[in-house]
Formats: C-alpha cells, sequence, structure tokens
C-alpha cells in the first residue's frame, strides 16, 4: 500500500509550478535576492541566467490578466530595477 501512495505522489507531481501574483513584485524579490549574495547561478550573479533557469520550472501568472509572464518580459523588469526606473506598485 506504501509503494502505491508513493507511486501516485510521483505521478501527481506538476512539472511546473505556478505562482499567481504580481510579476514585478517577484522580480524584486528575485533582485533582492540576488544583490543578497542568497541566490546564484554557478556561483556568479547573472541575472538573466538565474530567471530564464527559474522560468524554465516556475510559471509566474500575472494575477490580473491571468497570462504567464515569458522569462524575457521578466529580464526587462529585472533591468528596469536595477536601473530604478520601475516604480513601486
Amino acid at each position: 500500500m506504501i509503494k502505491q501512495i508513493r507511486q501516485t505522489e510521483k505521478n501527481d507531481t506538476p512539472a511546473r509550478v505556478e505562482y499567481y501574483g504580481n510579476p514585478k513584485a517577484v522580480t524584486r524579490m528575485l533582485v533582492k535576492l540576488i544583490e543578497q549574495g542568497k541566490l546564484r547561478y554557478n556561483g556568479e550573479d547573472n541575472y538573466s541566467r538565474i530567471i530564464r533557469t527559474l522560468t524554465s520550472v516556475v510559471d509566474v501568472v500575472n494575477e490580473s490578466t491571468g497570462r504567464i509572464m515569458s522569462g524575457e518580459s521578466l529580464v526587462s523588469y529585472v533591468k528596469w530595477i536595477r536601473a530604478g526606473e520601475l516604480p513601486e506598485e
């Protein structure tokens, strides 16, 4: 029975995780983690590589539109945040 439960859990695990919320808030959080040195890609603070890698397993769904944000859009948000051009919401 335990073997069957484990097999069921294994098959029910989603291949991707979905986050529903404000994509700009998620991007701000990721930028903060990268700047603090808590999030790295092969030991480097490569913002675009980190975002693209995360979007391969996590779908960031814009809560207001219901659309999945592309990795490129999130990388654009990173650039705006780092340049101080993305206003707080």
